[in-house]
């Protein structure tokens, strides 16, 4: 070592390594989105390759097979940076002690806006790619959208907003169903931001208040 350095912790070492790995992945997305905002979606996203993303965003090819396999491995980033979103506010809304209610709407409005910054198309493609399909498919984004509603409905449960005798799983998967099938009709549409808003928070609710207590049959 040369006289005046000073050597690097090991796990500083690694938090700067995995710091400049996340903003070299942001900056990939970031510059495929451009290209692909460039006039009609579709044919900007089938007219790209690797090497354009890479050449947009300042880094070399390799780069970009180090850190995504094909161009659709983004859109699934792109979902799977919405999801893990999802899943950080349930949990620091958990630690605050929210309603449940109140936090599926905070969960869901967030969800919105996320997806409205990207182009309606980019939202399509990506549901069409696996949004929140089977997880035992190994090219969907992880984590599933199905993780993020467990965990609120687990919440709810453990609080007592919820049924105690509900199967979170099941719940779980009605609430991707009606959840992707809006942001499908979104990106499909010409459907408003606040319209997107509106109706994930309002699906949202509905199963929610079908699963709050406990029916007689």
């Amino acid at each position: 070592m040369e006289p005046g350095r000073t050597r690097t912790p090991p796990r500083q070492r690694a938090t700067l390594v995995n710091t400049r790995s996340r903003e070299t992945r942001q900056a990939l997305t970031r510059a495929a989105l451009r290209l692909w905002s460039e006039g009609d979606f579709d044919e900007a996203y089938q007219a790209s390759t690797a090497a354009d993303i890479a050449q947009a965003a300042g880094v070399s090819k390799g780069t970009f097979y180090f850190h995504f396999a094909n161009k659709e491995a983004i859109l699934l980033e792109m979902s799977s940076a919405t999801i893990q979103a999802m899943i950080d506010q349930v949990e620091a809304g958990a630690a605050r002690g929210l309603p449940l209610r109140a936090l599926s709407e905070q969960v869901m409005a967030s969800m919105a806006r996320r997806i409205v910054r990207a182009p309606r198309a980019a939202a399509l493609r990506a549901g069409g790619l696996g949004f929140a399909v089977r997880g035992d498919e190994g090219n969907l984004a992880s984590p599933r959208l199905s993780v993020a509603f467990d965990a609120l409905l687990r919440y709810g449960k453990e609080h007592g907003d919820l049924n105690a005798e509900l199967d979170v799983e099941e719940g779980a998967a009605m609430m991707t169903a009606v959840t992707m099938e809006a942001i499908i009709r979104w990106g499909a549409g010409d459907h408003s931001a606040s319209w997107l808003s509106r109706t994930l928070r309002d699906r949202v609710e509905v199963i929610l208040h079908g699963i709050s207590h406990k029916h007689d049959v």
